[in-house]
């Protein structure tokens, strides 16, 4: 699609924007729900709950400031009190301009530790990778670099945010064998669930 002198420049300052509210990213989030720091741990005798064990599959989204946060992948949780995701994280803000919104989408890789009893599920990120898979600027796919190129600032900046939270805490609304519901706080004192499949095949991008 062939954009106007006037498009481009709407598309010059919103970019520009867009490098300015890097720092402030950290709105974005996993499985993990938004960045708030929790101390608590829940309480069971060994902080394994069986009922979550295995690979589920999950796909929702948040309000963040502007916009909404998206994710869709899997989590598998291990005996040994470890997890691992895997998934797309998709990001999109709103902007008053016509050029709107803009996403950018990243692929995600992380893993961690998680404790449960049969009422909350507390989980604690170890790792994880970020690497941006695609940007939309008002449905139009931009051009991005190699995706094996070292991490970007901005990646960078993503990735030690993550790692800076403490501990995210849900409730465990339901568990059946192939369905386990969680609701946990949003960043406008707000709640939110997740609906978690269980699967036998990992998340594939």
């Amino acid at each position: 699609m062939k954009l106007s002198k006037s498009h481009v420049g709407w598309w010059a300052s919103i970019v520009a924007g867009i490098v300015f509210l890097i720092p402030h990213l950290r709105d974005i989030s996993t499985i993990l729900g938004p960045l708030a720091p929790y101390m608590v741990q829940p309480s069971t005798p060994d902080g394994l709950n069986p009922k979550l064990l295995g690979l589920w599959y999950e796909k929702y989204q948040y309000p963040q400031r502007n916009g909404v946060v998206g994710f869709e992948g899997t989590t598998e949780f291990f005996r040994n009190r470890t997890y691992r995701i895997n998934g797309l994280l998709k990001s999109t803000t709103f902007f008053p301009v016509p050029l709107s919104p803009y996403t950018t989408i990243y692929n995600f890789d992380g893993n961690g530790e998680w404790q449960a009893s049969d009422d909350e599920l507390v989980i604690k990120l170890l790792s994880v990778r970020m690497r941006v898979a695609s940007r939309l600027l008002a449905g139009m796919t931009l051009k991005i670099p190699d995706t094996s190129h070292p991490p970007s600032a901005e990646e960078t900046e993503l990735e030690h945010g993550l790692l800076m939270a403490q501990s995210q805490r849900y409730d465990i609304r339901s568990t059946k064998k192939n369905e386990v519901v969680l609701e946990t706080n949003g960043l406008f004192a707000d709640s939110y669930r997740i609906n978690m499949t269980r699967t036998k095949q990992m998340y594939m991008r």
